[in-house]
């Protein structure tokens, strides 16, 4: 059964191998099938009839991969761990890059950082995420949009009253977290919380590492049921 996944976002060439052909779909319609080479933000590299030909990532809507070839050969030693993912399962992709966030975020980081990493990363994860079922695609995706929930209000914040601009989305009411955190500020008044606008409300900055802690919670869960689907 051929399932849609999309490109890796790492600076090294992914291993593929000979398998049922393989689709790139660029984004005027057309669609080339072969064997799919290479995927990174440098290109995508498709094989056929012996010969390689190169798209541009901006270039490509999706890739569909035929059906699952040999094993993939391990990574070698100091290869990034995602690569073996990538090879193994949209769902097991998707959450290698949403690991890779919450280290991000763990480790420390800067807006502009922060910034680059979410607006790389959520496309990827939304187009891996057209070849994940429910269980546990509603997670992957509540757990992406709580990282770019975090970009947009921390791109707007106000330092001197401590607070954000927070886009109005209907996951925040997926997370308890969030929920206790809003019913506090609401409790300490509108210099806290404040219902503006129909597309944002503002309300007190501690909300980015709250909605950091939605997001893990989230990847999680999408672990837990991708562990459960295995066995």
């Amino acid at each position: 059964m051929t399932g849609r996944l999309a490109l890796a976002l790492f600076p090294l060439a992914l291993p593929f191998h000979p398998a049922a052909a393989d689709v790139v779909e660029l984004r005027g319609g057309e669609r080339v099938e072969g064997t799919l080479r290479e995927a990174t933000p440098a290109g995508v590299l498709v094989e056929v009839a012996g010969q390689g030909i190169r798209f541009e990532v901006d270039k490509v809507r999706a890739i569909y991969f035929g059906s699952p070839g040999p094993r993939p050969t391990p990574p070698s030693p100091g290869t990034e761990s995602a690569v073996g993912a990538a090879a193994t399962s949209p769902a097991s992709a998707a959450l290698q890059l949403l690991h890779s966030l919450r280290s991000a975020v763990a480790g420390g980081t800067t807006l502009r950082e922060y910034q680059a990493r979410v607006n790389n990363t959520a496309p990827v994860v939304e187009l891996y995420l057209a070849a994940v079922p429910p269980e546990p695609g509603d997670a992957i995706r509540d757990a992406m949009r709580y990282y770019v929930l975090a970009a947009s209000a921390w791109s707007n914040q106000a330092a001197a009253s401590r607070t954000v601009w927070l886009k109005r989305d209907d996951a925040l009411a997926r997370c308890a977290a969030y929920r206790e955190f809003a019913q506090a500020m609401q409790s300490k008044g509108e210099a806290h919380y404040a219902e503006r606008t129909r597309n944002y409300v503002v309300i007190g900055d501690g909300v980015i590492s709250v909605l950091w802690s939605c997001a893990a919670d989230k990847i999680s869960e999408a672990d837990t049921l991708v562990l459960k689907a295995k066995n």
